[in-house]
């Protein structure tokens, strides 16, 4: 088994070294991380950039000499860019370190995507794995003509905030399923229900969404969730609302529960005469 020994420049991978025996092995890597290690060489990362992400000096110098060809120049003719993982493997001093250190570097990128089942519209209830990272910083969806506005927390235990408008000061529970929420939103809203966009055109509702989410997460709860809604706040405004269970479960919106509230709403004004909707709601 090829060893890593010290080679004369420093470098924890021999000039010769390969990484046939270990995790840099083409066929040990995921399909993602030889996709992406690829695109990380091929994108014009720079031996600074390489440095900075943990790959040793000395691959690093000769994976950018390789693909940047005789004039050591990126973007040009003579570039010889990287076709297969064999091809970074037969690069000198690129052996198992090297490639442990590749694989660890794009390591974000082939994370498993926690907000997967969000964005499946049909899916009432989604699970968050015990232990998966909570947002610390909110993302507004995009929504068309449609908009998802603010965060709003109800805590639904003793001390709890009741609401809290503070994205930071959700549970990390919380916090999940409100993202996922506005994923969700974001999905739905790429091809909206045309009942929804009768309502925002023929009543006095102007296709805005707030997002809430009823957070049960916590060991001393008063109860336990039930499902996700939309509600009428005011006209001007429908709650969008999740929630979110000890468990790890997140209760959100689907397509069909957009297109009952939808249906419901434009009941409402019609009964009003007004184009006024307020209280109307789905569940």
């Amino acid at each position: 088994m090829l060893g890593c020994v010290e080679s004369e420049e420093g470098s924890p991978d021999g000039i010769d070294d390969r990484g046939i025996d270990g995790k840099a092995d083409g066929s040990q890597l995921s399909e993602c991380e030889t996709a992406q290690i690829l695109e990380l060489l091929n994108g014009g990362i720079t031996v600074a950039d390489l440095d900075r992400a943990g790959v040793h000096a000395r691959a690093a110098k000769e994976l950018v000499a390789h693909r940047d060809g005789a004039d050591a120049r990126f973007g040009t003719d003579d570039d010889d860019k990287f076709d297969t993982i064999d091809e970074v493997d037969e690069v000198a001093y690129v052996g198992r370190t090297a490639f442990t250190q590749l694989a660890t570097a794009v390591a974000a990128r082939c994370a498993p995507d926690p907000y997967t089942d969000a964005r499946d519209v049909t899916k009432p209830v989604i699970m968050f794995a015990p232990g998966t990272p909570a947002p610390t910083a909110y993302a507004y969806p995009e929504g068309g003509a449609f908009s998802l506005g603010g965060t709003e927390f109800w805590q639904k235990w003793s001390g709890g905030h009741n609401p809290t408008y503070s994205f930071g000061e959700g549970t990390d529970l919380g916090r999940l399923c409100m993202q996922a929420s506005a994923i969700r939103f974001e999905e739905i809203m790429k091809d909206p229900p045309a009942d929804l966009v009768k309502l925002d055109a023929d009543t006095n509702w102007s296709g805005s969404f707030f997002n809430w989410n009823d957070d049960f997460s916590d060991a001393s709860a008063w109860g336990s969730p039930s499902n996700a809604r939309l509600w009428a706040w005011r006209t001007s405004l429908i709650k969008w609302i999740s929630q979110t269970g000890k468990d790890g479960s997140c209760r959100l919106p689907t397509r069909e529960l957009v297109e009952r509230a939808a249906k419901t709403c434009l009941d409402t004004a019609t009964r009003n005469g007004n184009g006024e909707i307020q209280g109307c709601q789905a569940q």
